[in-house]
């Protein structure tokens, strides 16, 4: 059994590596010709601007391609398995097919465990990056710029923070208004500066201009070169606050989903990615599941090309059905448990049913 599990694992595993290979170097070329002009626009004409680019957004790319890669990988090993009467002489020795795919959960598990880990961890650190490399690039100062990101909502007790760009992980700040309240939420004073740097454990602001609202209701406006803003929000929280979901990992997801006061979008939309990160692993097993029933009967290679289109299909029907979900999720149209783990369950249904319907058990 050891050995037959050494065998599959080593034929899966290698048909996955040129399968995700192959898609990526596609899908990332594909990408770069349709971001050239903006990526010249940004960073200039050189070679290190593309090489950058694509070192950036390979975590990504490669991160979303996993589980077709693995669909494409199990349907060419099981059907060539099938064609090639290997099915049958396991069957023969008395495998049953449910065996014999749990064959393959050592493969599976590989490469849901290597999935999980790009797309929560690695993924994440090159998206801020490339975050952080793009903003840097781009002048905010345009108001007709399309690129110019939504504003960054905090708040530290009373306070409300309103900050345009985000920089170096959020030790820069640029676009900065602040609101400071009493706590009967009456306005005292509004603070706008250009921009802030995060240094000697506090926040100097730069071309200062404070409105003072005294307790008549009169107002005095100070301008200032530099002020000290002393708040308990860190370079983290704005770092956190500007990023988007997928650049956020597991705990990161989480933190905003316990704290409905923290994120800057609503509750549900990180429940949604937060539920949607954990059931990422999971989307190998499907693959393989929606592979298994597919190749199993492609016994005549006449049946072949339609079949592996069907198990093609299948697969493009997971992942259009798993985003529609997903954006009712984040609308908060669907619970975000619904939303997130539906598409698992049903393909999964769907897979299982299917083969038993083959195997006739």
């Amino acid at each position: 059994m050891r050995t037959l599990v050494g065998y599959v694992s080593r034929m899966l595993l290698m048909q996955f590596a040129l399968m995700l290979f192959g898609f990526t170097a596609l899908l990332q070329l594909l990408d770069l010709l349709n971001n050239t002009s903006k990526l010249f626009a940004r960073h200039g004409l050189s070679l290190g601007s593309i090489l950058h680019y694509v070192w950036l957004r390979l975590p990504d790319l490669a991160a979303f391609l996993f589980p077709f890669s693995v669909l494409i990988a199990a349907l060419l090993v099981l059907s060539r398995l099938a064609q090639s009467a290997e099915v049958m002489a396991m069957k023969a020795a008395g495998l049953s097919y449910w065996r014999i795919l749990a064959c393959f959960l050592p493969a599976a598990f590989l490469i849901a465990g290597l999935h999980f880990l790009v797309a929560d961890q690695i993924a994440p650190v090159a998206a801020r990056a490339m975050e952080d490399w793009n903003a840097e690039a781009v002048d905010f100062s345009a108001d007709n710029d399309k690129d110019t990101p939504s504003a960054v909502w905090a708040r530290d007790g009373y306070t409300l923070v309103r900050v345009v760009v985000v920089l170096d992980r959020g030790r820069s700040l640029s676009g900065i208004t602040i609101f400071e309240r009493d706590s009967a939420s009456q306005f005292q004073e509004r603070i706008v500066a250009g921009r802030a740097e995060f240094r000697d454990g506090g926040w100097d602001l730069f071309q200062v201009e404070r409105t003072v609202i005294g307790g008549s209701g009169a107002t005095e406006i100070v301008r200032q070169d530099q002020w000290r803003w002393q708040t308990n929000l860190s370079p983290q929280h704005f770092s956190d606050l500007a990023a988007t979901p997928a650049s956020l990992s597991l705990r990161e997801l989480h933190n905003f989903a316990a704290n409905e006061n923290v994120g800057s979008r609503p509750v549900y939309y990180y429940e949604t990615w937060f539920n949607k990160r954990l059931a990422l692993p999971i989307m190998t097993l499907i693959m393989l599941l929606l592979a298994a029933p597919v190749a199993q009967s492609l016994r005549r290679q006449s049946g072949a090309g339609l079949g592996f289109m069907v198990g093609v299909g299948m697969g493009f029907l997971y992942f259009i059905a798993d985003g529609i979900l997903q954006s009712l999720g984040e609308s908060g149209m669907l619970p975000p448990l619904l939303a997130a783990w539906s598409s698992v369950i049903l393909f999964a249904a769907i897979g299982i049913t299917a083969l038993i319907k083959i195997e006739g058990y």
